[in-house]
């Protein structure tokens, strides 16, 4: 056994040291000298553990996680108001998920990973991961995170609401040459859109991180300015006096905020900082700071990359007990879960997928 697993089993049930050592009844300095490998637990030991955290004892007693998980750019979030518990918690979840992956991926052909990573300046970056991603400069991004998928980047929906968190990504595997993005769910309105945007750049630019976390959340805006409103088409299409109501009809033609639009027409100079500051203070005095008129019903973009991956291997409706073997004995209520939700693509729908084909043994 490993005492990772343990670790691991713990921070998804979301209980710290102290509390999984209150529940069980296995001493905290037990516990956390079993999570470092310094101490092997007895037969009756796991089992309070498995008792408080659902986990059979056969997971526990496996081996570390087959493959590395970093956690990326969760780095960029180090100032955010998260608890750590809340971070160790949407961590656990997604490298549980990648494992399922990694248990799917040996019976599918892969798809190949089209983005670059490069030390360009984020405008730069941005022009070159559009064409990446299969987009003239000029031309509209309709579904941002099916473009992402057909480039090979596995995005996955964490089913886990946490305020001040809205995603982040890494380059995961054993080599690092698997590209993640991790959205979290409860997101409104262009939110999602944006994220997307930002974890992109940190895809392409920020691994390994050679700047500030300031330096990178200021890159990561920039490129996703590029991304989604690319300047050239912007200086062209938005024209003066640029207003609310002027920019509202661009809201949902480019797929951003109105806030993200003004921000965009700031950075190219085509309002004043004095300008900027007035229109805001009018959307702050319509209240749309948090929520802009229509965000909640602005359909959110899902993953097709991973559901498709679980019809293909597990079926629709999914196989849980085989899910569960192939886990090593993940809880079926957390497969359910983690994977309950997932959206299958409709048989008769004529939506453009990702088409996953089994291996050849």
């Amino acid at each position: 056994m490993h005492g990772e697993r343990i670790r691991q089993a713990r921070e998804l049930s979301g209980f710290t040291q102290t509390e999984l050592f209150q529940r069980s009844g296995v001493g905290q300095s037990a516990i956390a000298q079993i999570e470092s490998n310094a101490y092997v637990p007895s037969d009756p030991v796991l089992e309070a553990i498995a008792l408080q955290t659902g986990f059979d004892i056969g997971f526990l007693k496996q081996e570390k996680p087959p493959a590395e998980f970093p956690i990326g750019s969760f780095l960029y979030r180090s100032q955010a108001k998260v608890s750590p518990k809340e971070k160790a918690k949407t961590h656990r979840m997604a490298q549980l998920m990648f494992e399922i992956v990694l248990a799917m991926r040996p019976k599918l052909k892969e798809i190949p990973v089209l983005i670059p990573r490069t030390s360009e300046s984020p405008e730069v970056a941005a022009q070159i991961a559009r064409t990446s991603l299969g987009f003239s400069p000029e031309s509209q991004i309709p579904n941002l995170l099916g473009a992402i998928e057909r480039a090979g980047v596995l995005v996955l929906k964490l089913p886990i609401e946490i305020e001040g968190l809205d995603g982040f990504s890494s380059w995961v595997g054993i080599n690092n040459d698997i590209p993640i993005i991790c959205l979290l769910a409860g997101k409104k309105g262009y939110r999602q859109r944006f994220t997307l945007g930002e974890e992109l750049c940190h895809l392409i630019k920020h691994s390994p991180l050679r700047c500030t976390v300031v330096e990178a959340d200021d890159e990561a805006h920039r490129f996703v300015g590029e991304l989604l409103l690319p300047e050239e088409v912007i200086r062209a299409e938005i024209s003066q006096p640029i207003t609310i109501s002027s920019l509202w009809p661009q809201r949902a033609r480019y797929g951003v905020s109105l806030q993200f639009l003004l921000h965009r027409v700031l950075d190219l100079g085509l309002i004043t900082a004095n300008q900027y500051k007035y229109l805001m203070v009018q959307i702050s005095s319509r209240g749309w700071r948090k929520e802009e008129p229509g965000d909640a019903e602005i359909p959110q973009e899902q993953p097709r990359m991973f559901p498709k991956m679980v019809e293909i291997v597990y079926g629709n409706p999914i196989d849980w007990q085989q899910l569960k073997r192939d886990t090593g004995g993940v809880p079926t209520p957390l497969l359910k879960t983690l994977l309950g939700k997932i959206s299958f693509d409709d048989p008769g729908s004529d939506h453009k997928v990702l088409s996953f084909q089994k291996r050849v043994a």
